[in-house]
């Protein structure tokens, strides 16, 4: 660390710096700041930088290998140096590499009070679009994180990708999340996230699967999906995240979905079920889609017993009913039955053999 400034040290140890330049790991800072000696450090700070590069602090999410597939890390965080000082600390950075996310101009404060450190995401730009809300770090008794973020105009598939690893979405919109977690490592705490969120997209695709030319086949072969709309809400439970009132609007069906998302075990397993609204004598055709596994390679399947559920049921029963009255037919032709007014084929079967029975008793006293 290298650092320049005018400086200026009050007998009731108040440092204050001006016109400062530090260097940090190969980050330039520049700007002001105020600390107070007495006991614990308390920080004022005004810091701008360009290109901030924090990638060494986020690294080993994938305990090696490739992070997409390997896991999250259970590298121990090591969070003491929370409690290292106080105070507010103003940063404007042209951009910032945190390794898994790319982000552009950003303007946040970061307050820290005994070892809980909230970071208010002013101005966040990235994948798009801007992102605000806040993030907390609290280490007063062991590690917890939380916040509540709201995201505009971004473009998904980006995100995902350097989040996850996912790449089969694509789309811009908006999206909203608030949530918690615990824990001394980064498994542990997507383990135990808890929360609620929203997501709204525009137009769009899902990669993997043609849901259009699914209905016309039943089967699952690859293609894209393009949508014109995308909207769903869900809640984080223990690091699942469950979802049920997910709606697509495409442009010659609507699709419906629900289903989990595990984050802890980086699986999923979601049924989208697309409608084909002007067939099936206008009653519509539903053709649920099962995707499961794991998120890096899902398995994608339609699911053919619901096909013929959702959409003959009608159609089914009229053939039992009908199957039904050939087979009495059968059994009154066989059995030389003859049935009452609203006698089933059981009790008619039943009436005649107790007199066939009782015939034979009598003939034993004949």
């Amino acid at each position: 660390m290298h650092t320049r400034a005018d400086i200026t040290l009050t007998p009731d140890r108040r440092l204050s710096l001006r016109e400062l330049v530090a260097d940090l790991g190969g980050n330039t800072l520049r700007g002001g700041a105020d600390i107070e000696l007495n006991g614990t450090p308390q920080i004022n700070a005004q810091l701008q930088a360009g290109a901030l590069n924090l990638a060494s602090l986020t690294a080993g999410s994938g305990e090696g290998g490739d992070a997409a597939t390997t896991g999250w890390s259970r590298a121990p965080i090591d969070a003491s140096g929370l409690s290292a000082f106080n105070g507010a600390i103003a940063l404007n950075a042209d951009n910032i590499d945190l390794g898994a996310l790319k982000l552009g101009k950003t303007r946040s404060l970061l307050s820290n009070d005994r070892s809980r450190m909230v970071f208010e995401l002013r101005e966040v730009r990235g994948y798009g679009g801007l992102f605000t809300g806040e993030f907390v770090m609290n280490n007063r008794n062991g590690l917890s994180v939380g916040g509540k973020l709201r995201a505009g105009g971004v473009q998904i598939r980006e995100l995902l990708s350097d989040l996850a690893g996912l790449t089969r979405f694509t789309g811009q919109g908006d999206a909203e999340v608030s949530f918690l977690g615990v824990g001394q490592n980064l498994d542990a705490i997507m383990r135990s996230l808890s929360g609620k969120g929203a997501v709204n997209l525009g137009r769009g695709s899902i990669e993997g699967i043609d849901l259009d030319d699914l209905l016309g086949s039943f089967d699952v072969k690859g293609g894209t999906t393009v949508f014109d709309a995308l909207t769903g809400t869900y809640v984080i439970d223990k690091g699942v995240v469950n979802n049920t009132d997910l709606k697509m609007l495409l442009p010659n069906f609507e699709a419906t979905g629900a289903g989990v998302v595990n984050l802890g075990a980086r699986t999923l397993d979601y049924t989208v079920t697309p409608k084909a609204l002007r067939v099936n004598k206008e009653r519509g055709l539903a053709v649920p889609v099962r995707i499961s596994g794991p998120w890096s390679d899902p398995k994608i399947s339609a699911d053919v017993k619901a096909v013929i559920d959702l959409n003959f049921r009608e159609e089914v029963g009229r053939a039992e009913q009908k199957a039904k009255q050939k087979l009495e037919q059968k059994l009154e032709e066989e059995l030389g039955l003859t049935r009452q007014e609203g006698q089933s084929v059981e009790d008619a079967v039943k009436d005649k053999l107790e007199d066939k029975l009782k015939k034979e008793l009598f003939r034993i006293f004949d």
